[in-house]
């Protein structure tokens, strides 16, 4: 079959897809390749076969996702991809799509940022329901990120994310809520996406709003580092800058420096490459800047046992040690300290509200807490008096 990659109405490109192996075997035209995703293009060969199917398939939900085997099952494919091209491979992180060749389909018919969706499949995914063949399976959960269980769904005409955490303590979700609760202290409202606490069938699950409009897409940190090849020796860090520089991505290290001494307040351990990135306007192609800060919960020692809390752990994405990381940040001007006093109190009262929190946790955690900020405090005092 010959399908056209859209952006929006503008069809970028036509290539051919094997609909048995779920694959693009050949690009065959490139109609307006300006305005392709960052995702399909290679720094030497501009796009290519190969970026585009690497693109297409980390468009569909991982297979480390809890529970996705089980409904592949249900639904009687063998991957996820499949339910990709239910749904025209839609989004809600951007305005990519595909169409077959001659179909005369428009986006104002199909896209999920202006035409409701069931919340079938997300519920499904979720595990709140159970399957049937009645189920409406065209929604933007066929090409939601991350392994934790999440599905969509419009709140008084706003599309939020919605988000559980992991089967030892669901600690995730208020996380995320302790991660913003840091975020309104210190930094500016527009460099993070707010979550709060939401409940559902007495479950507890985050809910955040979509960062993005029809008219912008977010493009993960991964693709934008690939823009530029890296010199033997620069760090991460400075390769990762110097790609956003090339891309003329606006104020990339003052928002990253941010996005490092948070993660450090609240040890993030898993800030990879494609939790991250900058947004991008789908029609001008002007660079917005660094996307705001989303998706911190996997913090704060979630996945260890108390034992475990304080202990070393290692960091993503340019250093494994998380001194070493906040080290990176060589400008702390930005940062007012005396915000932070009372932080790690309205974290303890964020925990004491789950459940499956006992008191010994709650405590070794919010004493990590104290000790980090004590530590960024003392780090941006060592910084003053270098630079006097």
């Amino acid at each position: 079959m010959n399908y056209v990659l859209m952006n929006k109405n503008l069809a970028v490109l036509k290539f051919s897809y094997d609909e048995e192996t779920h694959t693009i075997t050949k690009i065959l035209e490139l109609i307006h390749p300006d305005y392709a995703p960052l995702g399909i293009m290679e720094y030497k060969t501009g796009i290519t076969r190969k970026a585009f199917n690497n693109w297409w398939r980390n468009r569909s939900i991982p297979a480390s996702r809890s529970r996705i085997n089980e409904v592949l099952g249900e639904l009687g494919i063998h991957t996820s991809i499949e339910l990709l091209e239910k749904c025209f491979g839609l989004s809600l992180s951007d305005p990519y799509w595909i169409k077959e060749e001659h179909s005369d389909m428009d986006w104002k018919q199909v896209n999920f940022f202006e035409n409701d969706f069931s919340e079938d499949m997300g519920k499904l995914l979720m595990g709140q329901i159970h399957y049937s063949n009645h189920l409406e399976i065209f929604s933007p959960d066929n090409s939601s990120d991350g392994n934790l269980k999440k599905k969509w769904k419009i709140r008084n005409g706003i599309r939020y994310l919605i988000k559980g955490g992991n089967s030892f303590n669901n600690q995730e979700p208020f996380n995320e809520v302790i991660a913003t609760k840091l975020y309104e202290r210190i930094l500016d409202q527009e460099d993070y996406v707010p979550y709060e606490l939401l409940e559902e069938n007495d479950k507890f699950y985050c809910a955040c709003p979509t960062m993005v409009t029809q008219d912008e897409e977010l493009v993960s940190a991964y693709y934008i580092d690939r823009m530029i090849k890296q010199r033997e020796n620069d760090s991460l860090y400075k390769h990762f800058l110097d790609a956003c520089a090339t891309l003329n991505i606006p104020n990339a290290k003052l928002r990253m420096d941010k996005m490092l001494v948070c993660d450090y307040i609240i040890a993030n351990y898993d800030r990879h490459y494609r939790n991250f990135g900058a947004i991008r306007n789908a029609n001008s192609l002007k660079w917005i800047g660094i996307a705001p800060i989303f998706d911190s919960g996997s913090s704060l020692w979630a996945m260890q046992p108390t034992s475990e809390i304080g202990h070393t752990y290692r960091c993503k994405p340019f250093k494994a040690s998380p001194e070493e990381q906040l080290e990176l940040v060589n400008d702390l001007s930005w940062l007012d300290v005396a915000k932070l006093e009372g932080f790690e109190q309205e974290a303890e009262d964020i925990l004491k509200s789950n459940p499956f929190m006992d008191e010994d946790r709650i405590k070794a955690i919010v004493q990590q807490i104290k000790t980090r900020i004590i530590k960024v405090t003392d780090y941006k005092r060592s910084l003053e008096k270098a630079n006097k």
